[in-house]
């Protein structure tokens, strides 16, 4: 299986807790991480919670953001940057 790097920022208060439960556990930061999002999200689950299949993309809101001084939706502004 094909995997892909997730970057993640915490506290520094945050990575030393998490570091702290790590070695305590005789794992790595990343083995620790890993676990937990598993956890999460068979949580998740079972709560009755459904996932996207491994295909699926976002999709568009059908209400746009919309600046607070007026004008386009972001998402238009977005499409006008790209042409």
């Amino acid at each position: 299986m094909e995997k892909v790097k997730l970057t993640l920022e915490v506290e520094p208060e945050l990575r030393r807790r998490i570091k702290m439960s790590a070695v305590s556990k005789d794992e790595s930061l990343r083995e620790w991480v890993y676990r937990a999002v598993l956890r999460e999200l068979e949580e998740s689950e079972t709560e009755g919670l459904t996932l996207p299949s491994a295909g699926a993309k976002p999709r568009g809101s059908s209400n746009p953001v919309r600046p607070s001084g007026g004008g386009s939706p972001v998402s238009e502004a977005v499409i006008e940057d790209r042409r």
